[in-house]
């Protein structure tokens, strides 16, 4: 869920802006493996390559990756540089694999070391694939036209009666299904550049989507459309991991870099240099 911007065409934009990584609603914080942390001898994993460490992720989109994926620049891009340094891998160590979601979640064997794409940690994929220690807890949020009757939106009654989007079969379907309730007028869209542009041309009169994203969104692909506010918690925790084969001998030590990022505050400096959203309220 910074480069792109509203002069791109509308496909463009709407590949830019899929939110591959939402997830269905029942996540965890765990992170199951198969491997032994204190075997972690840096920079010489059982990889994929000799010495090298194999990455996936999708299309480069803000505000995970910024530019090209290796330019370490963007949330994603520079926490996986982050992870490799903890793993005892320099930059020039790391290979990036472009993929497409399915092949991160599906239960095929991987042809990488882990994946960096904004996947939620649920029961349903540990079932498929393993996770590391969760990297962000995210939230959703709610985009309106910033020159629209709703711009200055506090409370979700403000809202409940319009048309609303979302991306089709992810977390914001479900959390706004509980958020507004089952008869709200709630449509999917196949992806959230797609909602965008139907928010855009007044199909819809709210989108919700990753707060993150929906802060590039409305900054830098649709910039007449603003964040009003975040949907209230409801008792279910997204949170993002990387993703690697089912049983990996790796999952340990990556989860323990990704810790150690955590503990040493290196993932928060990530967060407010990548991410704007700390200041987007809930709403009431």
């Amino acid at each position: 869920m910074r480069r792109l911007n509203a002069v791109l065409p509308v496909a463009a934009v709407s590949t830019a802006l899929l939110l591959a990584g939402c997830s269905a609603e029942d996540s965890s914080t765990d992170a199951g493996s198969a491997g032994s942390a204190s075997s972690c001898e840096p920079g010489a994993l059982p990889t994929r390559t000799d010495g090298k460490l194999t990455v996936a992720a999708g299309e480069a989109y803000s505000p995970w990756y910024i530019g090209e994926k290796e330019s370490g620049e963007g949330f994603e891009s520079a926490l996986v540089y982050e992870v490799a340094d903890r793993l005892g891998y320099a930059a020039d160590d790391v290979e990036w694999q472009l993929v497409t979601f399915e092949q991160i979640v599906s239960p095929s064997i991987k042809e990488f070391d882990f994946a960096a794409w904004q996947t939620s940690i649920s029961d349903e994929r540990r079932k498929a694939v393993d996770f590391s220690s969760p990297y962000l807890t995210t939230r959703q949020g709610v985009i309106v036209q910033e020159a629209g009757p709703y711009a200055g939106a506090t409370t979700l009654d403000e809202l409940k009666d319009l048309r609303i989007g979302v991306t089709a079969a992810q977390t914001s379907l479900a959390l706004a299904k509980g958020a507004f309730g089952d008869d709200a007028d709630i449509v999917p869209f196949n992806g959230a550049g797609d909602g965008m542009t139907a928010l855009q041309s007044g199909t819809i009169d709210v989108m919700v989507m990753d707060v993150d994203q929906g802060v590039a969104a409305s900054t830098e692909y649709f910039p007449d459309s603003v964040v009003v506010g975040t949907l209230p918690d409801q008792g279910t925790v997204e949170q993002y991991g990387l993703v690697l084969d089912l049983g990996s001998v790796l999952t340990d030590c990556v989860s323990a870099a990704v810790d150690s990022l955590e503990e040493d505050g290196t993932l928060a400096d990530l967060r407010t240099t990548w991410l704007k959203s700390d200041d987007i309220p809930e709403l009431g």
